[in-house]
């Protein structure tokens, strides 16, 4: 798969003295990290798919992106026809019809929505967060330089990667409203 950002697209908004090759390293990872976190970004022909199995709570299912289109549900190994499920904005699955629940182990093939434009702005943000990391704490030199790295740099990571998530809970009260 071709990468999303280039190191003249990351070194343009990063200040690196990294090689082009070891920068292309550093873009593989953290694009492998999304691909991993929320599937592969959706093609030109739209000919990406994933697969999710999730577990039925309730009248709602919730993948983890925007949902371009619905391939197949399977629900307790039972293929649901396109009119007993609708698919909304966010990557939310309601069950139809009316008070119906999702069954236990429901299969979910769907079409993700192209999102390559906002990834393209999370990868540079975490490979500036992979080249910024540090294991300094604090540092300063004679009050003319001082560094203060984040405190938590995973909750950093989560924040980057929320920009590519569903956020559920402002959704289903949109919904259930």
């Amino acid at each position: 798969m071709t990468s999303l950002v280039s190191p003249a697209d990351a070194k343009a908004l990063i200040g690196t003295s990294l090689s082009d090759a070891n920068l292309q390293l550093v873009i593989d990872r953290v694009e492998a990290q999304i691909a991993e976190k929320v599937g592969a970004p959706q093609s030109d022909a739209y000919d990406v798919q994933v697969a999710k199995t999730l577990r039925g709570e309730g009248s709602l299912l919730f993948v983890p992106t925007e949902i371009y289109s619905v391939v197949s549900i399977v629900e307790d190994d039972v293929a649901l026809d396109s009119d007993e499920y609708r698919a909304w904005a966010g990557g939310v699955i309601e069950r139809l019809s009316q008070g119906t629940n999702w069954g236990k182990r429901c299969v979910v093939t769907y079409k993700p929505a192209d999102d390559r434009s906002k990834r393209k702005q999370v990868i540079v943000d975490l490979v500036r967060l992979v080249l910024e990391r540090t294991a300094l704490k604090q540092e300063s030199i004679g009050g003319e330089y001082s560094y203060t790295a984040p405190g938590d740099w995973d909750a950093e990571f989560r924040k980057a990667m929320k920009k590519l998530t569903f956020q559920a809970v402002l959704l289903c009260l949109l919904i259930l409203t």
